[in-house]
């Protein structure tokens, strides 16, 4: 993402209609031979183990034009400062791209697997790491359509997550949700960005309700980067997002969002959302991060992925929330 970029390029589509993914959108796209290099596809699956504060992300990044992947899975317990502090990495940035496509395959280097058993609805997914003592099986079932963002060539899907994770000697029972996300033809280049942070957060309470939020924090509600980066209006920090209700899924009109931040000035704790669905029905929620670790999608940025506990009304709900920072912002606001 490139932060100033986005923000202009994603003004105006906040509370448009959501675009409508097809089956085909769960594979491979194809990509024009003058496309540009940074022209990618990206694949995000994971899950979480809430009892047990355990959180697990599986990226697969796609570079078409340049014949190369890169893959990750990443499980970790509780607060972490460090990726390299996770209980379980594995990651390469440089993989020869797939020769087949993405219905079923298999990434030897990762010991992972990944069917489609039905597009848009039903995938199992398996990793195997007998020499760190680390495995996992997981079957995801959609419990909503796909979103797709207004303009498409992205979407997002809550999903039902059941399955056994094994890790240094203890064996756990996955039994939760989890949002996914895939994206295709956009042009991702690894840019350095200034700006304050930008959050992506999802969540599910149960199989019919569930949300999605792209924003910036609200200026309205004062924080702490608001003289760092003067000239944001109020009221205008939503990049996109839903709330999946009564067996629709409603774009939102606006979403009015504050981080509360650890005593570093950067990793969240805390956030606060004051959500608006265009016709103008309301949805208060609040989300404690309850497992964080920092990770470097790319050089010239750091994500906080944080396993958060949403609270809406008398329902509890877990997903996650990816905080995106960029050079200027670290470097401003981290505290020792």
């Amino acid at each position: 993402m490139n932060s100033s970029k986005t923000i202009t390029q994603s003004r105006g589509i906040d509370g448009m209609p959501l675009s409508k993914p097809v089956p085909e959108d769960e594979f491979l796209h194809p990509v024009p031979e003058d496309a540009h290099y940074a022209t990618t596809e990206t694949s995000y699956f994971g899950f979480n183990i809430p009892e047990s504060q355990i959180n697990g992300e599986i990226y697969i990044w796609f570079h078409p034009r340049l014949h190369v992947m890169s893959a990750s899975v990443y499980i970790w317990k509780g607060i972490k400062t460090s990726t390299l502090t996770c209980e379980y990495i594995n990651h390469f940035g440089f993989l020869p791209m797939l020769e087949g496509d993405i219905d079923d395959y298999g990434i030897e280097e990762l010991g992972l697997k990944v069917k489609v058993i039905e597009p848009l609805n039903e995938i199992n997914i398996s990793c195997q790491d007998e020499d760190r003592d680390m495995a996992f099986s997981i079957g995801y079932k959609a419990i909503m359509p796909p979103a797709g963002r207004p303009g498409g060539q992205h979407f997002a899907q809550s999903m039902r997550t059941r399955g056994q994770l094994q890790l240094a000697g203890t064996d756990y029972e996955i039994d939760g949700y989890f949002t996914r996300d895939r994206s295709w033809a956009g042009i991702r280049k690894e840019t350095a960005s200034g700006g304050p942070p930008m959050t992506w957060m999802v969540g599910a309470f149960n199989d019919e309700l569930a949300f999605h939020v792209l924003a910036f924090d609200d200026p309205a509600k004062n924080p702490e980067w608001l003289d760092a980066y003067p000239g944001r209006p109020a009221g205008k920090n939503l990049i996109w997002g839903y709330v999946r209700r009564d067996g629709e899924t409603v774009p939102l009109a606006s979403a009015s969002k504050l981080t509360t931040r650890d005593t570093d000035g950067l990793a969240p704790t805390l956030f606060e959302l004051s959500l608006t669905e265009v016709g103008g029905r309301e949805h208060e929620i609040t989300g404690s991060v309850t497992a964080r670790m920092p990770w470097q999608t790319w050089q010239n940025m750091n994500v906080y992925f944080c396993q958060t506990r949403w609270k809406l009304g008398g329902k509890v709900g877990w997903g996650d929330s990816q905080d995106i920072q960029y050079n200027d912002f670290v470097h401003r606001f981290q505290r020792s």
